[in-house]
């Protein structure tokens, strides 16, 4: 199966998230573990946050983290 960039990143972000349920995390925080571009995985998050699969919180202090649980996320439901 061959996935775009964006639902590659997509995909990913999830997992980092869901690997750390405990605490928010930054796009920057993100990026640097997976080697991308911020500005992108930005435009990728906002997509995700628009779908209603992470929350983001803004300002000091602010970060994301996903809007439900890991279980409920269907992979198929991310790429399409």
């Amino acid at each position: 199966m061959r996935l775009t960039l964006h639902s590659d990143y997509a995909l990913r972000t999830l997992i980092f998230l869901g690997l750390r349920p405990q605490r928010l995390v930054s796009i920057a925080e993100i990026a640097k573990a997976y080697r991308i571009s911020e500005n992108h995985l930005t435009k990728v998050v906002h997509r995700l946050g628009q779908a209603g699969f992470v929350e983001t919180l803004r300002g000091r202090g602010g970060g994301l983290r996903l809007a439900r649980p890991p279980e409920e996320i269907r992979i198929g439901d991310v790429v399409r």
